[in-house]
């Protein structure tokens, strides 16, 4: 059974009562509704129906169209209200159709196709046919869509065969099968064959802003924000540039130079304090290796990583040193990192090969690596780790 579309006689309608006809996996079907059903790249409306949360609106293959409710208390043949969140479906109908403006430019100024909408609960995406998309077309089909906007131009259906619907050279192929093709024609801007809502005048659109593109499938696809969405997309936008105008003392007209200039000195003073890290780490091993007990004249190491020394520096210092057996083991996030180094003669000492099992098992830890360096993680503490290194050894 099939609930009757109101919504394209009366689009505008917000309240509706109807009467329940069937209850199809907890889904009402109402005999008449102003509900959308998702589909087409818009989505289905939502609200309430007799005061319980309509979560979304569908429409199954047989055209049947379910209304989504979050708790079921209701039972065939009773009525209810409808009421829309009229915010939700009003943007969608202001994306809908600025997307049909978008597009009827994108094509007769441009000659650049639509591939596929998307009209989510922020942005409208329209993916092109074109492999590549100057930011100089973007900002003037904005441009040229706003234009549209100013221009008041009303926007309403026609229904035709599909034979006369296809002789009017639309710039997209007709997808629904048989006669009863449902056009929506934007007044001197675009025909197009649709079964979505609309506005009734592009002066509602209110306002059309072009945010970005991406690719996509080899494809550019493009951003924008709409109505109130597009507002609030500037001043954030506007918040942003005010706020790093602030943070790095520039006028606007500087702003970009200045923190460019910024980002590059960061990075070099970051380059700076790696290599000055890199040294202290070098420096502390060289003085631990000077002071280290010796055992078959090679000197052996237990050195507990102070925080300030990142783990990868110890392990890039320890190839300094000729002969050497490191135990190094630091605390981070509540977990050891452990690093075993095995350099020249100390292979003597320590095979970490044949004793990786034993380690890891009394350590509770994990890791491994290629001869000379050694690395993983544990559970235990760093005393338990030299302890059990120190009785392993050779």
């Amino acid at each position: 059974m099939h609930s009757y579309p109101l919504y394209y006689e009366q689009p505008y309608q917000k309240t509706h009562t109807a009467t329940i006809v069937d209850i199809i996996d907890g889904n009402l079907i109402l005999d008449a509704t102003i509900c959308y059903p998702e589909g087409g790249g818009q989505s289905g409306d939502i609200g309430t129906i007799s005061g319980v949360q309509l979560l979304n609106t569908t429409k199954d293959d047989d055209h049947t169209i379910h209304h989504h409710v979050k708790q079921q208390v209701f039972h065939i043949g009773q009525q209810v209200n409808i009421e829309l969140d009229w915010q939700h479906r009003f943007h969608f109908m202001q994306m809908h159709t600025a997307q049909h403006v978008a597009s009827g430019l994108l094509f007769t100024r441009f000659g650049i196709q639509t591939v596929s909408v998307h009209q989510g609960e922020r942005i409208l995406t329209i993916e092109t046919d074109a492999a590549s998309v100057d930011q100089e077309i973007c900002f003037e089909l904005e441009d040229l869509v706003n234009a549209v906007i100013r221009g008041n131009h009303p926007v309403h259906y026609e229904v035709h065969t599909r034979t006369s619907a296809q002789s009017l050279g639309l710039r997209r192929s007709i997808k629904v099968e048989g006669d009863g093709v449902r056009l929506v024609v934007v007044e001197d801007v675009d025909t197009v064959a649709c079964g979505g809502l609309h506005v009734a005048n592009t002066s509602e659109i209110e306002l059309f802003h072009y945010s970005g593109q991406e690719k996509i499938r080899g494809h550019i696809r493009l951003i924008f924000t709409v109505g109130q969405m597009a507002r609030q997309q500037i001043r954030k936008a506007q918040d942003a540039v005010t706020e790093l105008g602030v943070l790095f003392s520039a006028p606007l007209e500087d702003l970009v130079e200045v923190a460019k200039a910024s980002i590059a000195q960061a990075a070099q003073t970051k380059s700076e304090l790696r290599r000055a890290q890199q040294a202290i780490a070098s420096l502390q091993l060289s003085s631990l290796v000077a002071h280290a007990p010796l055992v078959a004249s090679i000197p052996v190491v237990y050195w507990n990583v102070p925080q300030d020394i990142d783990m990868k520096d110890v392990a890039q210092a320890f190839p300094e040193h000729e002969d050497l057996l490191l135990f190094a083991a630091k605390m981070v996030d509540g977990r050891l990192l452990w690093l075993v180094g095995v350099q020249g003669k100390a292979s003597t000492l320590f095979d970490f090969n044949t004793r990786k099992s034993t380690l890891l098992s009394a350590i509770e830890g994990k890791g491994g690596g290629k001869a000379p360096l050694f690395q993983g993680s544990a559970k235990a503490d760093s005393a338990v780790f030299f302890s059990t290194c120190k009785d392993l050894m050779q």
